[in-house]
């Protein structure tokens, strides 16, 4: 799987809430952020500081300044502006795997056979690569902010950790 990846808002704001946004950097190789999800990130006013320092805070991140076009095809998802461009980005940029966690953002990148991942496989990948020390204590963090998953499904991604 690709280290270059397109970012999506709600991997953003998790990982950040949950005090873990600086493993993204630790991961990739570079990581994309389309001009729709930093102005969405930008619209929270507290946070304004902490997306900004993101953004300058690593060679790896390529924060775009202009909009995307929308692909033709992804139009009839009704999908967010985020989401659309992030998907967009990755059709017209091949190699790159998109980081999102919306379930039809999935379901439409799925269509156009885009590799992708959400954030708790950000948590499993870092904990494949020791980045952290386990990833159950983080997929907690990130249920309880409200990142809403299949209990089932966590258990046998943890189960592919070495985790129970």
């Amino acid at each position: 799987m690709s280290k270059r990846w397109v970012l999506d808002t709600s991997p953003l704001i998790l990982l950040n809430r949950i005090g873990w946004l600086n493993v993204l950097a630790a991961l990739s190789e570079e990581l994309i952020i389309p001009k729709a999800v930093i102005d969405e990130l930008l619209s929270y006013e507290e946070d304004r500081s902490v997306w900004q320092t993101f953004f300058d805070s690593s060679q790896k991140i390529i924060a775009l300044k202009d909009s995307l076009q929308m692909h033709p095809d992804i139009a009839g998802w009704g999908l967010g502006k985020g989401e659309s461009e992030v998907i967009t980005y990755s059709i017209v940029n091949a190699g790159y795997e998109i980081v999102l966690d919306d379930l039809e953002a999935r379901k439409c990148a799925a269509t156009f056979n885009i590799s992708l991942r959400g954030t708790v496989g950000i948590i499993l990948r870092a904990k494949k690569e020791n980045i952290i020390p386990a990833a159950k204590p983080l997929i907690e963090e990130l249920k309880a902010v409200g990142l809403r998953f299949n209990e089932n499904w966590i258990k046998e991604a943890l189960i592919l950790v070495g985790e129970q």
